[in-house]
C-alpha cells in the first residue's frame, strides 16, 4: 500500500504512518496496487484484491537527450483500489475491482474472443462498509454508509449521501443518485437523506439520523485498537 508503516504495535493492527489501521487478519492482496488515503480501517477477514489490475498501455518510444524529460514519461505504478480519508471497512467484507471481457476486432474485421479486464475501484471520504459485504463497484463517493450483508454489483455507482440498508443487492452498473436510501434485492430507493446527514450537521429525513458521518466516522477511527 501507498502508506509506510510504523514499527509493528502490538496487538491485532498495524497502523501506518498516515493514521491507517489494518487487521494482521485482513487478506491485502497486491498491497503495491491499493492506495489509502489516511484515517482509514480494514478490519479482519476482509480481503482487497489489489493484484487485479488493467494492463498498462504501451507508449510509443521516444528519443531523448534530457533524462529528466524520460523519467517523466515512465509510466507511474496503477492503483487498482483506492480509498479516500475516514474509509472503515468491517470484518469479512470483499473490496473486488470491477472487470468486463474487452473485445477486439481482428484485421479482417471479426470480433475476437475477447479478454477479461480489470478497472479501478474508487472509493471517496467518509464510506462505511458494514460486515459480511461484498464490493465491485467503479465508484463510491462521499458520505456513504453501507449497511451488513450488502452485494454491490460490478462497475456500480454511488453518488454522494446515500444510505444502504443491510441485505441490499446492488445490481451491476446500476447509478444511484445523491441523498438516496436504499434496500431490497435487488435494491430500489425507498427514501431520501435529509439535508446536512452528509456534512454531519442536521437531520437524517427521518431515516436514521444518527449517521452524522463526518463525526461518526472519526469515532470508530479512533475507537480502533485501543484495546492492547
Amino acid at each position: 500500500m501507498s502508506s509506510k508503516s510504523k514499527s509493528a504495535p502490538k496487538g491485532e493492527y498495524i497502523e501506518t504512518e498516515t493514521g491507517n489501521k489494518i487487521s494482521r487478519l485482513a487478506q491485502i492482496v497486491g498491497a503495491k496496487h491499493i492506495v489509502l488515503a489516511g484515517k482509514c480501517v480494514v478490519q479482519q477477514g476482509t480481503v482487497i484484491r489489489g493484484d487485479l489490475i488493467r494492463p498498462t498501455q504501451p507508449q510509443k518510444s521516444t528519443d531523448s537527450l534530457d533524462p529528466k524529460a524520460a523519467a517523466a514519461k515512465k509510466p507511474s505504478q496503477p492503483s487498482s483500489v483506492s480509498l479516500g480519508r475516514y474509509v472503515f471497512v468491517s470484518p469479512y467484507c470483499t473490496l473486488h475491482p470491477p472487470s468486463r471481457i474487452d473485445r477486439t476486432k481482428t484485421p479482417d474485421g471479426k470480433v475476437g474472443e475477447g479478454q477479461l479486464t480489470y478497472y479501478p475501484l474508487r472509493i471517496a471520504d467518509h464510506v462505511f462498509i458494514g460486515p459480511n459485504s461484498h464490493v465491485r463497484a467503479a465508484e463510491i463517493r462521499s458520505n456513504v454508509h453501507i449497511g451488513s450483508n450488502v452485494s454491490i454489483g460490478n462497475f456500480v455507482v454511488i453518488k454522494e449521501n446515500v444510505k444502504i440498508l443491510d441485505g441490499a443487492v446492488l445490481p451491476a452498473n446500476s447509478i444511484w443518485a445523491s441523498n438516496s436510501v436504499i434496500a431490497g434485492g435487488p435494491a430500489r430507493v425507498v427514501g431520501e437523506i435529509g439535508e446536512g446527514w452528509g456534512g454531519g450537521g442536521g437531520s437524517a429525513g427521518g431515516m436514521g439520523g444518527d449517521e452524522l458521518v463526518g463525526v461518526r466516522s472519526r469515532e470508530r477511527w479512533g475507537a480502533v485498537g485501543n484495546k492492547r
